[in-house]
């Protein structure tokens, strides 16, 4: 009879708890459906641009959930830090085989993977409504670069998330933290193309992301190993 791994059980745990959670449900089902909605609301001349391509279903939700999905990722996760902390959630691990700092990465990798299905949904819905309407994008290295940046994104915010989820102690102090810093934090891979050091060098920046990301959730599980629960 072979023994379950407490790691694998967790990030198992952690992936249908979030899966199943109310701002999960809001972002897989009723946030696409309102996107669309507003996307065919929105003025022929807008939809229709002759000369410039128009603005496309797929862009519109593309344009949407890059807005939205970081800010959500890095609240969802920081608030469920902060608040199964106040309720004593983590004195419960005492008594299990299994290293604090697992905790961390398991909160970020369910938050991360969670939010990037319901993004690749909501852009698959729009690629499907552009389709409908005769107007289906190519599925070229353009739109790949799109979203793997969407996906650099959410995994910026994810690891700011748990930061600030660690050091926080209460909630609104958590949510101040990431609405106005860090929005600004997920911003450091791109300054080098923004500021016309490296023009063009989107996989250097991914690499960025990828290494900041790693260390910032590395950070966020040593603070979380030393602090007292």
């Amino acid at each position: 009879m072979s023994v379950r791994s407490p790691t694998r059980i967790l990030l198992r745990d952690e992936l249908v708890g979030f899966a199943k959670s109310k701002v999960m449900i809001v972002l897989w089902v009723v946030l696409p459906l309102i996107a669309m909605a507003g996307y065919l609301l929105l003025p022929d001349e807008i939809t229709n641009a002759r000369g410039m391509g128009g603005l496309s279903a797929t862009a519109f939700v593309g344009f949407l959930m890059s807005s939205v999905a970081g800010t959500v990722a890095a609240l969802m996760v920081a608030v469920d830090i902060v608040s199964e902390r106040n309720r004593k959630v983590y004195e419960l691990f005492v008594i299990r085989p299994l290293r604090r700092e697992v905790i961390i990465w398991a909160k970020f990798l369910a938050v991360f993977a969670c939010v990037t299905v319901a993004c690749l949904v909501s852009v698959a819905l729009g690629i499907v409504v552009d389709a409908v309407r005769g107007h289906a994008p190519k599925l070229d290295y353009d739109m790949l670069k799109s979203l793997l940046s969407l996906v650099g994104v959410i995994a910026m915010s994810c690891s700011v998330g748990v930061v600030f989820g660690v050091m926080s102690r209460t909630i609104l102090v958590a949510v101040i933290l990431i609405l106005y810093v860090g929005q600004n934090l997920t911003i450091v891979p791109m300054l080098p193309v923004y500021l016309g050091w490296l023009p063009d060098k989107f996989w250097l920046v991914m690499l960025i992301t990828a290494v900041l990301t790693a260390l910032l959730v590395f950070a966020a599980s040593v603070m979380f190993r030393r602090a007292e629960l």
